[in-house]
């Protein structure tokens, strides 16, 4: 144990050092500029503008898109019709700006990022402060405060003495009056949709503050692929999530952040289980092939989950779990997730963009001195249970359902108990003594045991570990983190670790040149849930023990009772031929895989003449997993109550011996890009944005697959099993794929007077996926805008502060699709075949000779799936930027979707492929949020909400196929749920008489075997006719598989999300829900432990009530032993709403204020604590217990933590 820790501390610390060692080169080589980290000033920032008789607010608009700074002033605060005039040529902006002061007699002060306007003072000048000096003593400040916007004043402002919590709020008329202490004191004004503002006191008795709008939000630079964008000049659909918002979701997968906070975007967690990767669907399904995900790009590197083509899953000794690629990533390291919703958006990514594509950005270093920070976060998690009967329940259902079949065949005597029978000795362990009253096996009295209780655990823990140094002046940035997560699965067995490293580091060599290094390594080690789910765990028997101390390995045989004297129950019903003592298998067996990943990028960037910026960029990504399966025992041997040891054979199991897998994957992603990117303004009103790309990525995978049987030389660490002494049991073999995709690029960007967009992509695209004729494919979008509040007739609507309509075009493809890599060859099946040729020497049967066998038909025209998308939205900021509202309005049409096409069975291949499908997805976004702050305490409420409609258009011959989505046909959604339709529940002989006289029921064996306490089913449709193909809509009085219908449907019509947050004195708070509406699921829980129609597992307690004689005002049918009326057929008795509402997450926090963090000399720059859970509130009306997911349901959890910076 110490050996492996050990080694597991030198990997982690290796590659640590390893990144480490790459960024100390860097700053020792390229000569970091000292730590006086500041904003660039005015005079820093050169210009190469004119203007001539330019009316002032169109030279402010050229200058903020030249320099980046905000100009903040108010519409009454001068005459805008004032016409500049200034010589074209390069000067700093200070120097400008004085020119213009000249002319106008306005003042220019910066502010960070915005540059105020005033009507008079000096450029860049300060308060002053003045009088003569005093004694200390308290004063009383008083004054107004009004908004820049339109001089109204603000009620409900904070006003605070900075560095403490004493402070008061502006009254209805924006009036304040506060007592400060003599001396050095700073008033800081806050409130929501405006900028904060400090004023120094000084000998002022009266204050007057102007605040300034707060325009941020539209400023805010976000990745678009290929570049960046501020939200204001966005034409496309993309949805952002914050690295607030991501770190408050406390899960160790970041993609949770985006449930509830991303409109259009559904993550469906495909369980608890740590290791499962959760599927995202960005407006709705694009395809019924593959896995519909999107495309994942991690700071312009294109992450590929660890497989080659269609190979999702690598699995050892038949373990198996699809990649999670986000697991990769340290939550606390990213900035920002992006989500590209529309094709206009994605279709810079080409062949790769249908499905959406998730841009992740992490974090870099901010200007300042060097902040150390550390988060350590502690929780436990619990699971919901099934509730289950006890054993004398049911022993009492079991003797029902055999006591109900009306079959003369079935008997509780003969065919539960076992009793005179000619051949007892031998019938008397194939059969189930333990059922009957007279027998000395009969367990009614033993004890009830329930696996979940000790299978499943109680307050899981999970903790984790960050710490990260960043910082950044003129020349350099850098950022370094380090992470550790360790995380207990709520079911036993199906544990989580995770190491992770960061670096990231930026030089400006030159002011023409810049270089940057951005490093991450991730380790993962994890268990693989070999032990069984939660349904097998409640299914056990209940008088069915776990241990057993008399055993050699402690473990109870399964299942006790059959074991009678020294003969063993063949009867497999129960027997360890069907059902695992799971909590043996899982101590003496292990299933686990350990996963490296090293992803690394360097990028070198030139800008020679003002406005062209050329970047080249490698991207290089190496993984190395191993997954590892090993039975040490037999699982026969394993569970005998006698004392056999299970590492030796035995006479009864003779392959009884250990067995180990192991399989290897090296898969490498090598991606190079060249972008060069021309930005000009033209004169003072046209700006033209050039980019052209070329991208070339490489994926390449190798496997070794080893397993042996027979295992004897077992070690300690199961991991370190080699082979087995028994060659002849050995095996191996190994494997190879590769991927290739190269894409040219160009877009275009046209903004007039910064009221209208016009963007234009063009992608070109090369995938080895299909023929060299098929290869190539072109991808194009447009998207436009109208910015409405920059018009003149708007000027005077005052509640609007931005207004957009946008809207957009664009195609993307998807060469994702699972049908195989090179599906368009066909393969030759050798060995399987034998044919006889004849001798020639007048045997007609002559020599047999091996064959081969053409498996596919192929088909050389495949191409691609194509998604067009079609969007219109409208964008606005209203009252003060306190309310934000996003409306978006699409279609998602995909066509040419992959389809297998019928060949007669005489060819005797598989059916070839063909690009035949369609399919459209349509729906309305709509996103609210509302800030505000009053007595200085802040909140917030945002809301968004998701219609969706998916509908089949097309198919071969309008032909219904099953896929991995569901059913598909025509005209309805994918993944509709098919089956027959419940009528309801015979209550008396006379019911079933004329039932049975007007319907033949085609499924039922035999019609008098129905009994009251069936159920009936209903006659909705007919055979196929000459004009309808499939299935008559006409009933024609029988029941069978035409008469199944569309009785669900499993894609959400309805998604939604409510955050809100609040703040006061240090105290926040925040709430995130998500709810899902209009969506169905099968029951498969419900439909395994509410069958009543068998023994081997017992049933749910809603059981008891079923039907019987006394208890007829139930919807549970009769308990029945082999179903004679067909009560469990797959039907709308099993399909229910999967719909939901639930609290995601919630944190509350403190943070210390400032005035105690200065008894520790400011060493601490912040500290914060709090508290929070996930799924703490789950309403819905599913009788299960997730309608997510009832196998491995979410853990519903709580955590504590704190952040630190220093």
């Amino acid at each position: 144990m110490k050996n492996k820790l050990l080694h597991q501390l030198w990997m982690f610390t290796k590659n640590f050092l390893f990144g480490f060692l790459i960024q100390c080169i860097a700053f020792t080589t390229l000569m970091a500029n000292d730590g006086n980290a500041q904003l660039k000033g005015i005079n820093e920032v050169y210009v190469e503008v004119g203007f001539e008789k330019a009316a002032l607010r169109q030279v402010f608009r050229v200058l903020e898109s030249e320099t980046g700074f905000n100009f903040v002033y108010s519409n009454q605060e001068f005459d805008q019709q004032l016409k500049v005039t200034v010589p074209p040529q390069t000067r700093s902006l200070s120097d400008l700006l004085t020119a213009i002061a000249r002319q106008t007699g306005l003042s220019f002060r910066q502010v960070n990022n915005n540059i105020n306007v005033k009507k008079s003072g000096l450029l860049g000048t300060h308060p002053k402060q003045s009088g003569p000096e005093k004694d200390r003593f308290d004063v009383v400040i008083s004054g107004t405060v009004s908004s820049a916007d339109d001089g109204t004043t603000l009620p409900g402002v904070n006003v605070t003495i900075k560095g403490t919590t004493t402070g008061t709020v502006t009254d209805v008329d924006g009036n304040f009056m506060i007592q400060v202490p003599e001396g050095d004191v700073v008033l800081v004004f806050s409130f929501v949709g405006f900028e904060k503002q400090e004023v120094i006191v000084g000998s002022q008795s009266t204050i007057n503050v102007t605040l300034e709008p707060d325009v941020t939000a539209l400023n805010e630079v976000i990745v678009v692929g290929f570049g960046e964008r501020r939200v204001k000049d966005l034409t496309g659909s993309i949805s952002t999530v914050g690295a607030s918002t991501i770190e408050k979701t406390n899960m160790v997968s970041p993609q949770f952040a985006l449930q509830g906070n991303a409109t259009g975007v559904r993550v469906v967690n495909a369980s608890g289980d740590p290791n499962e990767a959760p599927r995202i669907f960005v407006r709705g399904i694009g395809t019924w092939n593959g896995d519909a995900q999107p495309l994942y790009v991690v700071d312009g590197q294109i992450w590929e989950p660890a497989r080659a083509g269609n190979e999702d899953l690598i699995g050892g000794a038949g373990r198996s779990t699809p990649p999670n690629i986000f697991n990769l990533i340290n939550p606390n390291d990213i900035e920002n997730i992006s989500v590209l919703k529309d094709a206009s958006a994605a279709a810079i990514y080409g062949s790769r963009g249908a499905n959406g594509v998730v841009l992740i950005t992490t974090k870099k270093g901010q200007k300042g001195e060097p902040v150390i920070a550390f988060n350590t976060n502690f929780g436990i998690q619990n699971s919901p249970r099934f509730d289950m009967l006890n054993t004398g329940q049911y022993i009492d259902i079991t003797r029902e359902m055999y006591a109900n079949n009306l079959n003369p065949d079935v008997s509780i005597e003969q065919n539960l108990y076992g009793r005179n029978d000619p051949s007892q000795a031998v019938r008397l362990t194939s059969f189930s003594p333990q059922f009957d009253p007279e027998s000395p096996y009969y367990i009614n009295d033993l004890t009830t045991y329930n696996w979940q209780d000790e299978l499943v655990r109680t307050n899981a823990l999970n903790q984790s570990y960050d710490f990260k140094i960043s910082g950044a002046n003129d020349r350099i940035d850098y950022y370094v983190s380090a992470g550790y997560l360790d995380q207990e699965g709520i079911l036993w067995g199906n544990d989580y670790k995770r190491y992770t490293t960061a670096i990231n580091l930026n030089v400006r060599v030159k002011d023409w040149w810049k270089v940057g290094v951005n490093f991450k390594y991730t380790r993962q080690e994890a268990d693989l849930n070999d032990k069984g789910k939660l349904p097998d765990y409640a299914a056990a028997p209940p008088w069915q023990p776990l241990r057993d101390p008399g055993n050699p390995y402690g473990f109870a045989p399964v299942i006790d009772p059959f074991l009678f004297g020294d003969t063993w129950q063949p009867n497999k019903l129960y027997g360890q031929g069907s059902r695992p003592n799971y909590l043996a298998v899982g101590t003496i067996n292990y299933a686990g895989f350990d996963l490296d990943r090293k992803m690394g990028q360097f990028y070198t960037e030139f800008t020679p003449i003002q406005g062209l910026s050329l970047r080249g960029s490698i991207n290089l990504d190496y993984t190395k997993q191993v997954r590892y399966g090993l039975d040490a025992f037999s699982r026969v041997n394993i569970f005998l109550p006698t004392g056999i040891n299970p590492r030796n054979e035995a006479p009864n199991a003779p392959n009884s011996l250990g067995s180990f897998e192991s399989r290897g994957n090296n898969i490498f992603n090598y991606q190079t890009d060249f972008t060069a990117s021309y930005d000009r303004l033209f004169g003072s009103k046209h700006r033209l944005t050039l980019t052209a790309a070329v991208q070339d990525q490489r994926h390449y995978l190798h496997n070794l697959n080893l397993s042996t049987q027979n295992l004897n030389n077992l070690v300690d660490n199961p991991k370190k099993n080699g082979y087995g002494n028994d060659i002849n049991n050995n095996s191996s073999f190994t494997g190879w794929g590769q991927r290739f995709w190269f894409g040219l690029v160009g877009r275009m960007n046209y903004i007039f007077d910064s009221k209208y967009y016009l963007d234009f992509s063009y992608r070109r695209d090369a995938s080895n996926g299909f023929a060299r004729d098929y290869r190539w494919g072109n991808f194009y979008s447009v998207s436009g805008a109208w910015r409405l509040s920059e018009e003149a007739f708007m000027s005077d609507v005052s509640f609007i502060n931005d207004l957009k309509i946008r809207g957009g075009w664009g195609e993307a493809g998807n060469d994702q699709a699972a049908v195989g890599q090179y599906a368009f060859l066909s393969g030759a099946n050798l060995g399987l075949s034998s044919y006889r040729w004849g001798s020639g020497s007048g045997d007609p049967l002559g020599i047999l000779n091996l064959g081969g066998l053409v498996a596919d038909f192929p088909n050389a025209s495949l191409s691609w799936e194509v998604v067009t998308t079609s969007t219109i939205a409208v964008d606005a900021l209203l009252f003060n930027n306190k309310i934000n509202l996003t409306a978006e309005l699409f279609n998602r049409a995909t066509s040419n979707i992959l389809q297998r096409v019928n060949l007669p069975l005489s060819v005797g291949t598989n059916n070839p492929l063909f690009n035949i499908g369609k399919l459209e997805n349509r729906g309305l976004d709509l996103l609210v949020g509302f800030n505000d702050q009053t007595n200085g305490f802040n909140y917030g409420i945002s809301g968004n909400i998701s219609f969706l409609n998916n509908e089949v258009t097309r198919l071969y011959q309008d032909q219904p196929l099953s896929t991995g989505f569901g059913r598909v046909e025509v005209g309805r959604s994918v993944g509709h749920i098919w089956g027959y339709k419940l009528g309801g529940i015979f209550q008396n002989q006379e019911e079933v008489d004329s039932y049975f006289a007007n319907f033949e029921d085609e499924i039922i064996g035999n019609a008098d075997f129905v009994a009251p306490g069936d159920m009936y089913f209903l006659d909705v449709q007919g055979n196929p006719t000459d004009e309808e193909r499939f299935y008559s809509t006409t009933p024609d009085g029988r029941i069978n598989a035409f008469d199944q219908t569309e009785i669900g449907n499993t894609i959400p019509g309805v998604t939604y999300g409510i955050n809100l947050n609040a703040g006061w004195k240090g105290f926040d708070v925040s709430m995130n829900f998500y709810g899902e509406g209009k969506v169905d699921k099968i029951n498969t829980a419900r439909r395994r432990f509410e069958s009543m129609s068998g023994a081997g597992a017992t049933y749910f307690t809603t059981t008891l009530d079923r039907w019987t004689s006394s208890n007829t005002d139930t919807d549970m049918p009769r308990a029945v032993v082999n179903d004679p009326a067909g009560n469990n057929r797959l039907s709308d008795r099993w399909v229910e709403s999967a719909a939901f509402f639930r609290l995601n997450n919630w944190q509350v926090g403190y943070t210390l204020p400032e005035s105690f963090l200065a008894l520790t000399k400011n060493n601490i720059r912040s500290l914060r604590f709090y508290l929070g859970g996930q799924n703490n509130l789950y309403l819905f009306r599913w009788r299960g217990i997730d309608p997510v997911n009832d196998d491995f349901p979410l853990p519903r959890s709580f955590n504590m933590g704190l952040n630190a910076s220093f």
